[in-house]
């Protein structure tokens, strides 16, 4: 693709993209099937309402990018720092989420209101300063997973693990937990249960 590109409602099947810089694209309504980015840089580009099927994203390093209520479905996403994608934690970069693996990504300060991480397994990643209320973590394997001065209010957490929640510093009424793995939350305040 050149410079200045613009794509709306186009497919694009196994594209395959390592150690690129891409700069100024943008797509709109595109689908992209079984495609690779790993070790790519993103300058000034813009994806919305984007659909990722079947994709491996590593690594990417984004500047002044922008993803806007883009469907992910199936994919494995590697160290992605998702506040770099939503221009300032204003709009959501992620419309769906469904049976994706992310490992070592971050949400930071992002309003993540209600949304649906269920089914997808999340592991190594962080959760700070988010807005998490009435958000659905069911069925996620979360392991080594934190959320940290996150608004986790009326969030469910039935059936995930490995989750590390800290009780002082996140907002939790309502959310609901599942035993044994609620019995977890307790070992950051000192309990002991015999």
């Amino acid at each position: 693709m050149n410079a200045d590109d613009y794509e709306e409602g186009s497919v694009f099947k196994g594209l395959s993209l390592e150690w690129e810089v891409l700069t100024d694209l943008e797509f709109s309504g595109c689908r992209f099937e079984g495609c690779t980015l790993e070790h790519t840089r993103l300058v000034r580009c813009r994806f919305e309402s984007c659909t990722f099927s079947g994709c491996r994203a590593a690594e990417l390093d984004c500047k002044d990018s922008i993803l806007l209520d883009c469907a992910f479905e199936n994919c494995h996403l590697t160290g992605i720092n998702w506040d770099a994608l939503c221009g300032g934690g204003f709009m959501a970069p992620i419309e769906t989420l469904d049976h994706c693996h992310l490992k070592y990504n971050y949400f930071t300060e992002m309003n993540l209101s209600g949304f649906d991480f269920s089914g997808s397994e999340i592991l190594s990643s962080l959760f700070a300063d988010c807005d998490l209320s009435k958000s659905k973590f069911n069925l996620c394997p979360l392991e080594q997973t934190e959320f940290f001065r996150c608004d986790l209010t009326g969030a469910d957490f039935r059936q995930a693990a490995g989750y590390r929640i800290d009780l002082e510093t996140n907002k939790l009424k309502k959310a609901r937990f599942s035993f044994p793995e609620v019995v977890d939350l307790l070992n950051g305040l000192g309990i002991r249960i015999d």
